[in-house]
């Protein structure tokens, strides 16, 4: 264990590097995150529209651009029987048949946005921050006023079902697949948030879609980037005067006037987020299931549960996650080779799941045994003791890195927003991840990883 103990040392010091290096645009965050949340926490600013549609900005200094995503709650959870995928096929005829949208993108002054996940679905746009203004017009009207026709329905929609073709015959999806199936038969996150083979989504399922999308009481719009750019006047030399704090807070507060205009008018309907059971997890299943595109490949999955977003432990939890991905390389990839790849992943949404996922040629090594030996060298309280801080470290510094984008950033306060009703939720992270102990690491890695509610799927051929 000791010999693993150096191994995974060296492995992690190395991914540190790589991690600092990535935070160079802020090195003072990056050396002290202790001044993360003080410093995060003026940068924010929360509204409502007049229909209570909630509005936060996020000011980015260092950031080049501002991105808005109007978040509509539900996701893939509200996802009708056999519509799978479709509120990513409605925001692609929304933004690429828009021909406002078109030109602007086509200049490179406009990039549109848009995912569906569990329990919520985002669209909107990024562009340069002194474009956005002259840009939230063609958002909005893109959004509104539905400029595409029949013909562009047929197109995207037979893009959407090649994709899908294309998707189902990858052995991971098709692991994946079926770990859902049985994880999440209880709950409404079965259909998907991306279409299927089996997806029927009919021109009039996108038109009553966009009905049910347009309604106060399911919008949140989100803005995070460069609020402080240099105006177009000022670009010739002249210093711009006004610090960052006093331009954040006057150029917010013209974009909430903006959106006032542009939203403020879409009325609010009843509705409520569907309940969703716990997972189907059963007592250490195990299930074997023939692939037609296997070939001489395997894939597999254990599948745990995992703590959600609000929970005490969830940063002991992905620091166990850090901690096992390093285990996981070096037993099953490097020493037994019975993996070309292997490593933790998360399925996030209000009941969430983890799985360790692991693949490659087919083998005499029993797949299964050889996992459950690599669970059992995770590392002991003395051994993780010595290198706790340096996942520590690594998980930091990808919070503190991923503020400085305006993508990254609005990933973070969506999910606050929706999991923890509180959309800075991430300028607490660096304190609770410094917090997490020796014990609380292995007491998570124990109770979620090493659970007897379990499910182990492979895939061959």
């Amino acid at each position: 264990m000791r010999r693993l103990l150096s191994k995974l040392s060296a492995v992690i010091i190395i991914l540190f590097a790589a991690s600092l290096f990535s935070c160079a645009s802020n090195k003072r965050a990056a050396q002290d995150e202790s001044l993360f949340c003080e410093e995060n926490l003026p940068r924010f600013k929360e509204a409502k529209l007049s229909n209570d549609i909630p509005v936060v900005f996020k000011n980015i200094p260092f950031e080049k651009n501002l991105e808005i995503r109007i978040i509509f709650l539900g996701g893939a959870s509200v996802c009708p029987k056999n519509k799978a995928g479709l509120d990513q096929l409605t925001f692609d005829l929304l933004s690429d048949c828009d021909p406002s949208v078109k030109e602007l993108s086509a200049r490179g002054l406009y990039f549109p946005v848009a995912a569906c996940f569990s329990d919520y679905s985002y669209y909107g746009f990024n562009s340069a921050a002194p474009d956005f203004l002259e840009n939230l017009g063609a958002f909005a009207s893109s959004l509104l006023e539905r400029q595409y026709n029949h013909q562009d329905y047929l197109k995207k929609e037979a893009a959407a079902s090649a994709e899908a073709l294309d998707k189902s015959e990858s052995l991971k999806f098709e692991l994946l697949e079926a770990v859902k199936k049985q994880v999440y038969s209880s709950t409404p996150y079965l259909e998907g948030s991306y279409y299927k083979r089996t997806s029927r989504v009919s021109e009039y399922d996108i038109e009553k879609n966009l009905e049910r999308l347009l309604n106060a009481k399911r919008m949140q719009i989100l803005v995070a980037g460069d609020f402080s750019y240099k105006a177009p006047d000022a670009e010739k030399g002249k210093k711009q005067k006004k610090d960052d704090a006093a331009l954040f807070e006057e150029r917010s507060a013209a974009l909430l006037e903006k959106l006032e205009s542009l939203f403020g008018t879409i009325k609010a309907e009843p509705w409520t987020a569907p309940n969703v059971a716990a997972l189907n997890l059963p007592n250490k299943k195990d299930l074997s299931i023939k692939s037609d595109f296997a070939a001489n490949d395997y894939c597999a999955a254990l599948c745990v549960a995992a703590p959600n977003r609000s929970d005490d432990d969830y940063e002991a939890f992905a620091l166990a996650s850090l901690a096992l991905d390093s285990v996981l390389r070096h037993e099953l990839v490097e020493a037994k080779k019975i993996a070309s790849y292997a490593g933790t992943a998360m399925l996030n949404a209000k009941q969430s799941a983890a799985l360790i996922i692991l693949g490659g040629q087919k083998s005499e090594a029993n797949v299964k045994e050889s996992l459950t030996a690599a669970l059992a060298m995770f590392p002991d309280y003395n051994e993780l003791e010595s290198v706790l801080d340096v996942y520590k470290n690594i998980y930091v510094s990808r919070v503190i890195g991923a503020s400085h984008n305006a993508g990254a950033t609005l990933d973070q306060i969506a999910s606050g927003l929706v999991y923890q009703n509180n959309a800075a939720a991430f300028a607490e992270k660096p304190k609770k991840i410094r917090a997490a102990t020796v014990q609380d690491v292995t007491s998570a890695y124990e109770k979620y990883f090493l659970s007897d509610n379990s499910l182990f799927v492979l895939l061959t051929n």
